[in-house]
């Protein structure tokens, strides 16, 4: 049963990790293969996007190291983890920091471990500063000790760090905008950045910070919006959830969403061709209504009915909840990217229809895979029907 289980998830994975292939200038920089012969360290490997990002690596020649912590999940990197080094560390750990660094030599470090999760640090604010700022300076600290000024160090930013500076921008904020950031997570992600940058001024590390918008791939955890309706739909689905209702937070928002398939080439080019103390915004440069994506998710299910044919057992319906509201939501965010244009010539080209369809398939993949059909019954549901994720170490 289990290995039929575990060949039925390779499959399903491979399938849904099917990539177009990302589109560059002809005169980028990026066509050309640099990883041959280097070491490339990724923190957050289990994460949706260091999985992608580690999977555009291994695409252009690294050696790949994936730091996880020791209880971490690596169903992620299924499909590829034969072919990459898995160390085990807590990056809360100045020590083991160090040693790891020591031993890998990586030419390239791509730190995304964090606590990744806007929502959340409201919750957890003290622990989304400590966890964020501190694994940042032992990375930062370890390549400093190690003299490491050869190598380039990636340190994932957030489009968070504009917060309230969204609203003095009249279209995309370019990343000269002010940071103003209005979550504990958006103030950590600041503070990292401005350690990273303190690093490169004061002791040479080659550090460059790509500021990402909000970026969806399978692999995702139900803390993103859109993945977390995409896996009520699909509980919905196989009767999980009774009664069959979608519960959301605010849908009025606007937010720049990128496809993490078409952009993890453009981050492994990004640290290859970056000058030191780059900071540089990573989206689509176009900003989709949260309710326009949601109506278009519930499209893609039998279970939604028209509104005059709503009134079945089974019919999925939609429903605010108001412990779903944050304290602070910026209406409209869309990201400047000529300046990573500038640098890579990339070309987004994205493609929302079919980044739904894919987020609905992965989680009625790993809802069938959490709820096996011979242990799954219907049960009801609860408003505060979620778990805390932590995006892995």
């Amino acid at each position: 049963m289990a290995g039929r289980w575990h060949r039925w998830l390779l499959v399903s994975l491979v399938t849904l990790s099917a990539a177009r292939k990302t589109h560059f200038e002809p005169w980028s920089p990026c066509h050309t293969l640099h990883g041959s012969g280097k070491n490339a360290l990724v923190t957050g490997i289990t994460g949706m996007l260091g999985s992608h990002v580690a999977e555009a690596l291994l695409e252009r020649g690294y050696k790949v190291f994936g730091v996880v912590r020791p209880r971490s999940n690596i169903r992620n990197l299924a499909t590829f983890q034969a072919k990459i080094e898995i160390l085990t560390a807590e990056l809360t750990d100045p020590w083991r920091v160090l040693r790891l660094m020591e031993k890998v030599k990586p030419d390239y470090i791509f730190h995304f471990a964090a606590q990744a999760f806007n929502s959340l640090s409201f919750d957890q604010p003290a622990e989304t500063l400590s966890t964020n700022m501190m694994s940042t300076l032992h990375i930062l600290e370890a390549a400093r000790q190690l003299n490491m000024k050869s190598s380039r160090v990636v340190i994932a930013g957030s489009s968070t760090v504009y917060g309230a500076s969204t609203e003095d921008w009249d279209g995309p904020v370019p990343e000269e905008a002010a940071m103003k950031p209005v979550s504990p997570y958006g103030v950590s992600k600041a503070a990292s950045e401005l350690l990273a940058l303190s690093y490169a001024r004061a002791h040479g590390l080659h550090v460059i910070v790509p500021r990402f918008f909000i970026h969806l791939a399978p692999r995702g955890v139900e803390a993103l919006a859109l993945h977390d309706f995409a896996r009520q739909v699909a509980m919905v689905e196989r009767g999980l959830l009774s009664p069959p209702v979608l519960r959301h937070g605010d849908l009025s928002t606007r937010r720049d969403i990128t496809d993490i398939v078409d952009s993890a080439p453009v981050v492994v080019c990004l640290a290859e061709v970056a000058p030191s103390a780059t900071v540089v915004n990573l989206g689509s440069n176009v900003s989709y209504s949260m309710q326009q994506l949601l109506n278009e998710l519930v499209l893609l299910s039998p279970s939604w009915r028209p509104e005059n044919q709503s009134d079945g057992p089974s019919a999925l319906r939609l429903e605010m909840d108001v412990s779903r509201l944050r304290a602070y939501d910026e209406r409209i965010v869309m990201a400047d990217i000529s300046r990573v244009q500038q640098l890579t010539g990339w070309v987004p080209q994205p493609d929302m229809p079919r980044l739904l369809r894919m987020l609905l398939d992965y989680w009625r993949h790993e809802t069938a895979f959490r709820y096996p059909e011979e242990l799954s019954s219907p049960r009801p549901a609860s408003s505060d029907d979620r778990t805390e994720f932590m995006a892995e170490l």
